[in-house]
């Protein structure tokens, strides 16, 4: 069986649609209640302690830590943010998900083939959101995900992070703004 690939669904709504049929019966994508604000709250919850992660990098971990640094962490919060900003747009349909390619299938054939409601950028960045080797989706480049992947300085940490800070805080309120117009 071929692995899913989030790039074909993009280009191709039937192929999407197929997936999202296997999903469903295989029992990844299950009806449910709507828990979209559970899921947005969540979202919230990650950006509002990444944020508050990074301001404490100025002062207080420096002071605390040493050299030490924990953007990775933020990083890893702004992810889980736009992971739950999406399965809050799963939610609101009334399915939920078990799986990260499952959600993904699910927002590009309901969301982008047949809402519009969010674009090719917002499919990458939810992909991206779902592993770190995926990053370059983030970033747009192979040399970014290998010195996401392998670098270890801080500085390129910080730059990341307050990069995907942005792509976050866009993002959950992208679906915020779409969840309350639903």
């Amino acid at each position: 069986m071929r692995k899913p690939d989030w790039r074909v669904w993009l280009e191709d709504e039937k192929e999407c649609r197929l997936w999202l049929g296997r999903y469903i019966a295989k029992g990844a994508l299950r009806k449910s209640g709507d828990d979209s604000r559970l899921h947005t709250r969540k979202a919230a919850h990650n950006i509002n302690f990444a944020n508050w992660l990074m301001e404490k990098h100025g002062g207080e971990i420096a002071e605390y830590f040493g050299g030490e640094t924990f953007y990775d962490w933020a990083i890893s919060a702004y992810y889980y943010a736009i992971y739950h900003a999406a399965l809050a747009l799963v939610s609101k349909e009334g399915y939920s998900s078990k799986s990260h390619s499952a959600t993904l299938c699910f927002l590009v054939y309901h969301h982008y083939h047949r809402q519009g409601a969010i674009g090719r950028e917002d499919v990458e960045l939810v992909a991206s959101s779902l592993g770190r080797e995926d990053i370059e989706a983030v970033g747009g480049s192979k040399e970014l995900r290998e010195r996401a992947s392998y670098d270890v300085h801080g500085s390129f940490e910080r730059m990341l992070a307050e990069q995907i800070r942005g792509s976050a805080v866009e993002f959950a309120g992208k679906i915020e703004s779409l969840l309350k117009n639903a």
